[in-house]
């Protein structure tokens, strides 16, 4: 996990985005807006998310016979979230940490969880802001676990693919 994360980093950061949390092997990350305004934050989550995967199909080759290979199901969602650091503390030692919480985390969450292997799912506010970069696949209402209302969504197809369907 940590040779995959790692070789994340520099990919996520190049497209504003930052390190959330790691749990296991999840991993959130938060893209905000760019102060520069030339760009979305959904649009650079998802050419990211594109990045990210492609880097998994390059490692598992690398590391094929060693590893089992990795597969990603990753989900994109934008929304008001509550940001900020958190100190936890206990038994004389204390620790900061970085947080984002809120309903559009949990559905982000939701959609990965829902994703397929190596797929991108993405929420109804993504998939309008990125639609003119992107060819989304339409996969309907879906109910989701602490969620109160279905929500359409949709898996981004990956560049070159759209090429081949007939």
């Amino acid at each position: 996990v940590q040779t995959y994360f790692s070789s994340f980093l520099e990919i996520i950061q190049t497209h504003h985005g930052d390190i959330n949390e790691t749990a296991g092997d999840g991993l959130m990350v938060i893209f905000q807006p760019p102060r520069d305004g030339r760009s979305d934050h959904a649009l650079n989550a998802a050419r990211a998310a594109f990045a990210i995967r492609h880097r998994t199909l390059q490692l598992n080759e690398e590391y094929a016979g060693m590893f089992p290979p990795v597969q990603l199901h990753m989900g994109i969602n934008t929304g008001e979230v509550l940001v900020g650091a958190t100190k936890i503390g206990g038994a004389g030692s204390q620790r900061w940490t970085f947080t984002a919480q809120g309903q559009a985390t949990n559905q982000a969450a939701r959609f990965a969880g829902f994703a397929k292997g190596d797929d991108i799912v993405v929420g109804p506010t993504p998939a309008e802001r990125i639609r003119a970069y992107f060819v989304l696949e339409a996969l309907g209402e879906q109910t989701f676990k602490n969620v109160s209302q279905p929500i359409a969504i949709f898996r981004l197809i990956p560049p070159g693919i759209y090429d081949k369907i007939g």
